[in-house]
């Protein structure tokens, strides 16, 4: 920048100020072996306390939010089909393989693992238990909190895993470990008070979390004004919409005749009867009755001029934001809007490069459990949890450059343009994207 105000003002740079200015690099035993800088944000709603090394979670208390996140879930029909599809959509078949040690060993890590299904987690009434079931859990937490966390519980002698305890993460606040900048996390008990959790047994996985925000971030954050007024819309169009029929009715009465030697004041009075009776029975009527009048009376139907208002278009502009909330396509929720299919492909390969990213925290949590139930036990193997792959739409196409790409690679080997081990490990990565 003060280049730039030298320029405009004609002031040119000394010679000896660029000697003067140049960086000096510190040798390697000056450099601090730990941080000297102090957390800071730049929101408005700082997530750092001066009171306290405790970070508070972004927004409204999640003891107030997560509640209400689940009523949305449970309630709204278009946020419920958004986190259902998520869930689902992450929740393809699931498998493990084991590396290392002998077949004896293995066999061995089969059984362990086996018997560690049967504990870990599971609703016996539903008879259904194991990582998948607590993965499938884990699924519907993220896209409702943005967040799931848990902790690990070993037998009485320390040798195996017992079971693995879900914990509500709105109870869960971290604390900033100035030394290294770690988060410890804390719970919260009935009382207010912070009790420490132990952070080797302890699990925590936050959607989109970074530096400032362990806690991760909802995907129905967005959504609280979004589905107020699409409900509101709703209720305003089932009242409309129940006399859609019938627009607002015009009565043109004619009196009736007097009646000879009918005094003035006793036909005031018929007319007045006659009326009150025409009024009260209007107000009996049902939507889909009939309306029977006299032959002194005319109706009108009276409606508004010009473009009356389409409830469609106003209902599609406030689902596409429900959607956008959901960070999902139209066609995930059933709507369907004109898409091509070349562009509902993409839209569809974001999707699943989503749910990959959200199922490799589910990965871990697998992994971190199997594997510490087979160190507690001396099994020197080693487990590797996958999630299939998600259809393409356009395997074909990825088959045949698949193809065309591992003969041209081949081609080359064979002439010695490149190394045959470079092309064999080529192919292998093309074969983990088909």
């Amino acid at each position: 920048m003060l280049h730039t105000l030298r320029k405009w003002f004609g002031k040119e740079q000394a010679p000896g100020d660029k000697e003067r200015k140049a960086a000096v690099w510190l040798p390697k035993t000056e450099i601090p072996t730990s941080p000297k800088s102090r957390p800071f944000s730049i929101e408005s709603f700082s997530l750092w306390d001066e009171t306290s090394d405790y970070l508070t979670p972004p927004g409204l208390d999640p003891r107030t939010l997560f509640p209400l996140f689940r009523a949305l879930r449970d309630y709204i029909p278009d946020v419920s089909a958004g986190v259902w599809a998520w869930a689902r959509l992450c929740s393809t078949p699931q498998s493990y393989t084991l590396s290392g040690g002998s077949d004896n060993d293995q066999e061995w890590a089969r059984h362990l693992l086996t018997e560690l299904d049967r504990r870990i987690y599971g609703l016996k009434t539903e008879r259904t238990w194991g990582v998948e079931a607590l993965t499938n859990h884990f699924f519907l937490s993220i896209f409702t909190f943005g967040s799931f966390c848990g902790e690990v519980v070993l037998d009485h002698r320390r040798t195996q895993i017992e079971r693995f305890i879900v914990i509500d993460p709105a109870t869960i606040r971290f604390k900033l470990n100035l030394e290294d900048r770690s988060h410890l996390p804390f719970q919260i008990q009935t009382d207010g008070s912070l009790v420490p959790l132990q952070p080797a047994s302890f699990f925590y996985y936050g959607l989109d979390s970074d530096g400032l925000n362990p806690y991760g971030r909802s995907p129905l954050t967005a959504l609280p004004l979004a589905v107020k007024i699409q409900q509101q819309m709703i209720r305003d169009m089932a009242k409309t919409q129940h006399n859609a029929g019938y627009p607002t009715i015009h009565f043109r009465i004619a009196p009736s005749p007097r009646d000879r030697g009918e005094s003035l004041s006793a036909y005031h009075e018929r007319l007045e009867r006659e009326m009150r009776g025409i009024r009260e029975e209007l107000r009996s009527k049902q939507a889909d009755s009939n309306l029977i009048t006299h032959d002194n009376i005319e109706v009108h139907y009276v409606g508004p001029d010009g473009r009356s208002q389409q409830w469609s278009e106003s209902m599609q502009a406030i689902s596409e934001q429900v959607i956008s909330a959901l960070h999902l396509a139209p066609f995930m929720l059933g709507r369907n809007w004109g898409t091509t299919e070349s562009w509902g492909a993409a839209q569809y390969q974001l999707i699943t490069n989503n749910a990959r990213s959200v199922q490799s925290g589910a990965k871990r949590l697998a992994e971190w459990l199997r594997n510490l139930e087979l160190i507690l036990h001396g099994c020197p193997v080693s487990a590797t949890h996958h999630f299939a792959p998600h259809h393409n739409l356009d395997a074909t196409n990825r088959a045949q450059a698949f193809k065309t790409t591992a003969e041209t690679l081949i081609a080359l080997a064979e002439k010695g343009i490149i190394e045959l081990a470079d092309a064999k490990n080529r192919v292998d990565s093309l074969l983990r994207l088909l």
